[in-house]
């Protein structure tokens, strides 16, 4: 890609000014461009390092401050999330928010309304959830007086909509984890790569 030129480049420049004296024999030659691929090769692998490091302090930290807030993500990660709100992110993110028929009537209108503030609250007025979750949440608050078949049935358009749109944020993430991997080994390769001919030329130096 162009990452890959821009460093082609920049390690022609390098050599282009460090030109070894024309009077300097094959062997001498070989020796000074070797030790300026070395120096070019340690930058490269040293900015390899550094961005690798930054990634995982950052990532470290982001988490961190989310999971001393409370925050749970899409993965439900966070092991300090009580159990109870862990119970009902899991109906909100893969699962099927209802209103057991066990339940008391105060007890559904109490479970309806925790079940749509932790949805509004997990998702901004841009969220692209935000509309067909907060319809189905609202059928569930306005009916919760109903049995469970009954009620399912009058909510199941507003349900399939939120379930469509859902699963396709779970997929966006899940696309987007699988190109930052990719992104990441493809990275970690060219390291690799980097770093067996930087032996090779060590050991040519030494021998």
């Amino acid at each position: 890609g162009s990452s890959e030129f821009g460093s082609i480049n920049q390690f022609a420049t390098l050599l282009f000014r460090a030109m070894p004296p024309a009077g300097m024999g094959v062997a001498g030659r070989y020796e000074e461009y070797s030790k300026k691929e070395i120096q070019f090769i340690e930058t490269e692998l040293k900015d390899w390092f550094l961005q690798r490091r930054f990634a995982m302090e950052r990532n470290m930290a982001v988490k961190k401050t989310l999971d001393e807030s409370n925050f749970s993500g899409l993965s439900m990660a966070n092991p300090d999330v009580p159990d109870a709100q862990k119970v009902m992110w899991k109906d909100l993110v893969t699962g099927k928010p209802d209103l057991e028929d066990s339940l008391s009537s105060n007890a559904k209108l109490m479970k309806a309304d925790m079940y749509t503030k932790m949805f509004k609250d997990s998702t901004d007025l841009d969220h692209p959830c935000r509309v067909p979750g907060s319809t189905y949440m609202r059928c569930l608050q306005e009916n919760f007086k109903m049995a469970s078949a009954t009620r399912q049935m009058k909510c199941m358009g507003g349900y399939e909509t939120f379930d469509a749109c859902r699963k396709g944020i779970m997929q966006q993430q899940a696309q987007a984890l699988e190109n930052s991997l990719i992104k990441q080994d493809i990275a970690d390769r060219r390291a690799k790569a980097l770093f067996e001919r930087r032996s090779i030329l060590l050991d040519t130096q030494s021998s």
